[in-house]
């Protein structure tokens, strides 16, 4: 595996709402696990105005800057492997994941470039997003979300939803079967416009859950 793929490997670990593939054919079943904390997802996503209000609430004008404490389960590691550090969304395409512990390290992602920087490693390294088809896919798909583009969103991935606008559960499958090992389900929940909970489920059975502390003022 290429120090690129290795990176890349690591934002599908790491960066959790922004998720990448790696390499090879996939077919995805284009369904979240279906979970029972809130109400039974609306039959036509589509025609859903409560989707269409979350989203429109997710939206944001102004930065977006949020603590996480990320716990990855994987069938490679004895224990979870723990995270902590901030997340930054700068509308409308620059996406962040600085984490402090257990070690510092970057992922920035701007426009179509992904720079990793890991300061004990002395390493700070940019990549092509163009190098990477199905993370470009899923980024643009993500930024689609927070940026309240519906249209767009749904190019990328089968979307349904749980609950209501004041209480919520997104569930994001994508679309294109393209990868070997990668993303089958991006899960978000939250109250109104708070982002609280992300969790990535791959199609190997590892897991990535975040917790989200409240919006940095």
């Amino acid at each position: 595996m290429t120090f690129g793929k290795q990176i890349c490997r690591l934002v599908l670990w790491s960066l959790a709402w922004w998720g990448l593939f790696l390499q090879g054919p996939l077919a995805f079943s284009h369904e979240c696990e279906e979970t029972s904390s809130l109400a039974q997802p609306l039959a036509t996503k589509n025609e859903n105005p409560n989707l269409d209000q979350v989203i429109r609430n997710l939206a944001q004008s102004s930065m977006r800057e949020q603590n996480f404490h990320e716990t990855y389960t994987s069938h490679m590691l004895t224990t979870p492997s723990q995270k902590e550090g901030t997340l930054v969304f700068h509308p409308p395409a620059l996406l962040e994941k600085h984490v402090r512990l257990p070690t510092e390290e970057s992922f920035i992602i701007n426009g179509d470039s992904l720079l990793y920087e890991n300061p004990s490693r002395e390493i700070s390294q940019t990549f092509s997003l163009h190098e990477y088809p199905a993370l470009a896919t899923l980024i643009e798909g993500l930024r689609s979300l927070f940026n309240g583009d519906k249209e767009s969103l749904q190019k990328f991935f089968v979307v349904s939803m749980k609950g209501t606008p004041e209480a919520w559960e997104l569930n994001l499958s994508p679309i294109t079967p393209t990868e070997e090992e990668g993303v089958n389900c991006i899960r978000l929940t939250g109250r109104q416009a708070h982002l609280q909970t992300i969790s990535i489920q791959e199609t190997n059975g590892d897991r990535s859950d975040l917790q989200l502390d409240p919006q940095v003022p």
